[in-house]
């Protein structure tokens, strides 16, 4: 099967998700560095967590939620993916 890109990730312009099936990790792609999906969802999760609770924010396990600060944060992510 060959992989394909699909998408952005969470709704941030130039980061791709792409897609190899169910018997592989799904990947992001940004600015040709092709980096490990769970990698970044895993640690910009724990960021989303820890600047809900910084806020008194209860935290919430909302993909609306979630997609709006990844989108707010998309420069943060963006290094992020650069820096792995």
């Amino acid at each position: 099967m060959m992989a394909t890109k699909e998408l952005y990730f969470r709704g941030v312009r130039g980061i791709h998700f792409i897609w190899h099936g169910s018997t592989a990790d799904p990947e992001l792609s940004y600015k040709g560095k092709v980096v490990n999906y769970y990698t970044v969802e895993d640690t910009i999760w724990e960021e989303y967590k820890e600047d809900r609770k910084i806020k008194g924010l209860p935290v919430v396990d909302d993909d609306t939620e979630f997609n709006k600060y990844c989108q707010q944060h998309a420069a943060d992510i963006k290094q992020l993916i650069l820096d792995i």
